[in-house]
């Protein structure tokens, strides 16, 4: 090999230098990848909330019979553990008819929610879908602030999707 040509490859030290500048800006980029991730689960949760309300309408229509969305966390109360569901039945008592669908919590692990149903459950009407007025609130477990509302209303049994300070994610004020 001749004195004038350059070794090939990386050394040592240009290595941990390289190593070194990617673990900043990855540490740097973990918090924007938390609020990514958290209004993703939001969005999501949202949208499944919603679906399973409209599916709940409407099989009581199909059906026509009154359902019960049963929820098994109480009413007024934040909860943040991810180990909530809610079951729709034929049945207003808890456990009891046959299961008709079921949302299951466990997925939202940074989601917070909130519900006003009295009686820990949602009556939809046989007859035109109708759901009892209430409201559930969805935000991220360490950020208060960006609520996101479901509202339902008897009458006229709609479903309202809004944010609760302001536009959020997407949806307008409430």
């Amino acid at each position: 090999m001749r004195k004038w040509e350059l070794a090939r490859g990386f050394t040592l030290l240009e290595l941990i230098i390289t190593l070194s500048v990617l673990a900043v800006l990855f540490i740097s980029a973990m918090p924007a990848f938390k609020s990514i991730t958290e209004r993703a689960q939001v969005e999501q949760l949202t949208t499944e909330l919603t679906g399973f309300f409209q599916y709940a309408r409407s099989e009581a229509v199909l059906r026509n019979k009154d359902l019960y969305a049963h929820i098994t966390f109480p009413q007024g109360i934040s909860h943040s553990v991810p180990n909530w569901s809610m079951t729709l039945t034929d049945s207003d008592v808890t456990g009891a008819g046959t299961t008709i669908s079921q949302l299951s919590g466990n997925a939202f692990t940074s989601i917070s929610v909130f519900h006003t149903y009295s009686s820990d459950q949602i009556s939809f009407d046989g007859v035109r879908g109708r759901a009892k007025s209430g409201t559930f609130k969805l935000f991220p477990t360490n950020d208060t602030t960006k609520q996101i509302e479901l509202r339902t209303s008897n009458p006229p049994g709609r479903i309202k999707v809004c944010g609760a300070e302001g536009d959020l994610y997407g949806y307008k004020e409430c």
